[in-house]
């Protein structure tokens, strides 16, 4: 009679939940009242750039990452809810279609098809889908900052002045020598352009790695007629007078250092360092501009750092994870 009663017991849990749809999930979270599940912020991996988070390893490595993973994201998935929260209050959206043109300069300044995006994307841990809420997540803050944070910036000129002095080593400007193979593709690329330059590059790849040295492979295969005929060397660059994509690679490098190859708008390029020139600092008058510019930015930053925490006090935040 017990073991009937146990079964017919066993039978009603079972019908209950297919009847529910729902499965107990595990509360990681809850913000002012809404619940964060284990499942919700397993989804949310994709939309953070962690859905190859267990592709490789050991078990204990892939458990380690893995909770390293869902304690940032959990992080995130709050200051999201927050933030929706806000928007919804101050009447704060963001359109489809603001989604859609971000998506598109993407694939104008890359050059990229609609595969060659969702490829990109993959082998950054994202789908198009995770990528697109990102995305939206990313306007909604930037709008909020816009309307609540910005404008309690001060920019007065005693402030700049005291930046411009804590980062004196930012206004100091060095010259880097520069050699260069670039490989050229047209203003308006198609993406057979693209095969092209990349198959180029991959023979002066595999010409280094045999042993061919650098002057070498840019007299061979460079498409800058001017600098292949000393070798590739372009002589000395200060900040400022290179595309900024190549300025922040070389300034970062040692001498005799090679770079990894470069995509620009102009083409594939592979970069060596061979010559470096201390400078000297920048005046405050010089330097104004790139001061305010920079001092802006961090005062947003710090700022809405501080709101954010001050927003997470005032909210009923629980963390269960």
């Amino acid at each position: 009679m017990k073991r009937v009663f146990l079964l017919v017991f066993i039978f009603f849990l079972l019908m209950l939940s297919s009847a529910s749809g729902k499965v107990v999930d595990q509360v990681v979270g809850v913000v002012n009242g809404e619940v964060i599940t284990l499942s919700e912020l397993n989804d949310a991996m994709p939309q953070y750039g962690k859905a190859n988070i267990l592709a490789e390893g050991n078990p204990l490595d892939k458990e380690i990452r893995l909770r390293q993973a869902r304690k940032e994201i959990l992080e995130r998935l709050i200051e999201e809810k927050l933030l929706q929260r806000v928007a919804s209050r101050y009447g704060i959206k963001v359109e489809d279609a603001e989604i859609d043109q971000a998506i598109e300069r993407m694939r104008q300044e890359g050059s990229m098809s609609d595969a060659q995006i969702k490829k990109d994307l993959a082998a950054h841990g994202f789908t198009l889908e995770g990528y697109r809420h990102l995305l939206s997540v990313q306007l909604r803050r930037a709008k909020i900052i816009d309307a609540l944070i910005k404008p309690d910036v001060s920019m007065a000129e005693e402030k700049l002045r005291e930046y411009y002095q804590s980062h004196a080593d930012t206004y100091t400007y060095p010259e880097v020598k520069v050699s260069q193979i670039v490989i050229q593709v047209p203003p308006e690329p198609e993406p057979k352009d693209w095969e092209v330059a990349k198959k180029k590059m991959e023979r002066v790849l595999q010409g280094l790695k045999k042993g061919g040295t650098f002057e070498k492979m840019a007299a061979l295969y460079s498409d800058d007629a001017a600098s292949a005929r000393s070798g590739g060397d372009m002589g000395f660059f200060a900040k400022g007078d290179m595309i900024p994509i190549l300025e922040e690679v070389v300034f970062n490098m040692a001498v005799g250092a090679l770079s990894g190859v470069i995509q620009s708008s102009q083409g594939l390029h592979l970069l060596k360092v061979t010559d470096k020139k201390p400078g000297s600092i920048t005046s405050f008058e010089e330097a104004k501009a790139r001061v305010m510019a920079d001092y802006y930015q961090e005062e947003v930053t710090r700022l809405y750092a501080k709101w954010l925490q001050d927003l997470k006090t005032r909210s009923n935040v629980e963390i269960k994870l």
